[in-house]
């Protein structure tokens, strides 16, 4: 029975393990619960060198890994477009082979989220392997290699 207990109570205290997340800040360091994340707040995080880099980035066309990479079935594609223009995203097979088109739209600036269920156009499940997912914005190209595993 004591052996039962001891069991029991060293594993309440795995159940209840904490995870933090350390903040770098100018002032130092903070660690905060990752169950408060939730009610931190940053202001003020941006200076003058960082507010360039930003204005930057959101001037760029940029393509996100997509998520979760490998996948089975669905997959999220995630871009960004700094001015209205035209999108087209399409899927090829590692052979170059057009496997979908996921889209040929006119987009307003900002940012899109796009989900792959692995079928062609025809509306068959594609084969495991390495697909090749390809954006093009206005005159722009960006490709990611993405992974179906079945």
């Amino acid at each position: 029975m004591r052996k039962f207990i001891l069991f029991f109570l060293l594993s309440s205290a795995v159940w209840a393990q904490t995870y933090y997340m350390n903040v770098k800040t100018r002032s130092g360091t903070s660690s905060y619960p990752i169950t408060s994340i939730d009610k931190l707040t940053f202001n003020g995080i941006v200076d003058a060198v960082d507010a360039k880099k930003l204005n930057t980035a959101l001037k760029t066309f940029t393509l996100l890994q997509n998520y979760p990479n490998p996948f089975n079935p669905t997959t999220t594609i995630s871009y960004a477009i700094p001015k209205a223009g035209n999108v087209e995203m399409k899927i090829f097979d590692i052979n170059g082979q057009l496997i979908r088109n996921l889209a040929n739209e006119q987009k307003a600036a900002g940012v899109y989220n796009t989900n792959w269920d692995s079928k062609n156009d025809a509306g068959r499940t594609v084969a495991s392997g390495i697909y090749i997912c390809q954006v093009k914005y206005n005159s722009s190209l960006l490709t990611k290699k993405m992974l179906l595993l079945k």
